[in-house]
């Protein structure tokens, strides 16, 4: 019976852990509506005010549709995901764009699609689990380590707002802040499962 904890704090580490910092991903749009879709490597959420990022996609002559909402989702440096923001694109010469403000100290952005058919009234998630992309910021950290272009020492810690609210330098340890308290509530919760019970 104890074992059951500790199986639940192995599978909840490797997110806690974090991501694989600055690899983007992308789904495939291979029989979707989705002709084909532009949009930044990279975004910079420098500053007070964060950034903003925008995109757009050309949707395929023989679809007839009638709304794209454009799904974000920002997780920041400090290992928090907002919840998902459901932002309306418009069409203009067939092609739909739209374009969202990112908070500061954001590590990555992920999206899909909810694509509304006209003929059918009917709904389309692209992709239909999870989210379909994501791309990195310039400066960013991923539970492990600290990366990005605005990050590098060589050029100054006050270019980048991903530091210790401090002003400390950041270490590049699992035990960086803030994954670090969750990781050490994630081990102390596996070692109090395995503790004898006293009756």
């Amino acid at each position: 019976m104890r074992a059951a904890p500790l199986l639940v704090v192995l599978l909840i580490l490797p997110t806690v852990v974090g991501e694989d910092g600055g690899i983007n991903s992308e789904a495939d749009l291979t029989g979707t509506p989705i002709e084909s879709l532009s949009y930044p490597d990279s975004f910079t959420a420098l500053g007070d005010e964060g950034g903003f990022m925008s995109i757009e996609l050309e949707i395929r002559m023989d679809e007839n549709i009638s709304s794209v909402q454009w799904v974000t989702q920002v997780c920041v440096n400090s290992g928090v995901c907002y919840p998902p923001e459901y932002n309306d694109m418009n069409q203009q010469n067939g092609t739909w764009a739209s374009g969202v403000e990112i908070e500061a100290d954001a590590s990555y952005v992920n999206w899909r699609f909810d694509i509304q058919h006209a003929n059918n009234s009917t709904s389309e998630r692209i992709p239909p689990l999870g989210w379909g992309w994501k791309i990195w910021s310039t400066c960013w950290f991923d539970g492990d380590s600290w990366g990005g272009v605005d990050f590098p020492a060589e050029i100054g810690m006050e270019n980048c707002v991903s530091v210790l609210d401090d002003g400390s330098e950041p270490s590049n340890g699992m035990l960086s802040v803030p994954y670090g308290g969750a990781l050490l509530a994630i081990m102390s919760l596996g070692t109090a499962a395995l503790m004898p019970r006293r009756v």
